[in-house]
């Protein structure tokens, strides 16, 4: 069975001034870009949760919620009982290649949950096996709770690239998502990485 992609839109902007998601990085919209590299990468189907129109006719759209759990669970409705990625949909850099390295290595593996991480940090895309722990009425936390109950069964796993951690929240973050190197000084700039 195919692993499904979930991109979340359920943020406000504030932060940013203006609507993020309907910016652009090289006339493509933020949003798009994110559709455009789950898509590449082999996910399917892909379901963006929000209030945009994808520019793409294959990506499927569901509801956002009030918080991002719940966003998440209406992804999750979406597109059944099936193994999926998810990541907010402002994460415009997540490359292809590493979606499919990710993506690759949760069906070799066989664990239940896969996080990658960067610097110490946990990013995204982020992969479940199932859906059940994200839909108990008890969770409290978000994914981050799902991930201090699985123990063992989810693996973090280490990647090369910090466009993992790289979301668009502020225009400062917009401005300086020109190179790798611009993107990884602008996180360690905001403290969300270590120099």
């Amino acid at each position: 069975m195919a692993v499904a992609g979930i991109l979340l839109g359920g943020g406000r902007s504030e932060r940013f001034d203006g609507d993020k998601l309907a910016a652009t990085i090289d006339g493509v919209r933020v949003l798009d870009r994110a559709c455009a590299h789950f898509l590449e990468a082999g996910l399917e189907p892909v379901v963006f949760c929000g209030a945009h129109v994808p520019a793409d006719p294959r990506v499927l759209r569901a509801p956002r919620g009030a918080r991002m759990l719940e966003t998440l669970r209406h992804g999750i409705e979406a597109i059944g009982a099936r193994p999926f990625a998810f990541a907010p949909a402002d994460l415009a850099f997540l490359a292809p290649d590493v979606i499919r390295t990710l993506c690759a290595t949760f069906e070799e593996r066989g664990v239940r949950y896969l996080v990658p991480v960067h610097g110490g940090r946990g990013g995204h895309p982020a992969f479940a096996r199932d859906a059940a722990a994200f839909l108990d009425p008890a969770l409290e936390g978000g994914a981050r709770g799902v991930w201090r109950r699985a123990g063992d069964e989810l693996l973090r796993l280490p990647v090369e690239t910090a466009d993992i951690l790289y979301d668009i929240d502020t225009r400062a973050d917009l401005a300086a998502a020109g190179t790798a190197e611009s993107r990884r000084a602008r996180l360690v700039e905001k403290g969300d990485l270590s120099a």
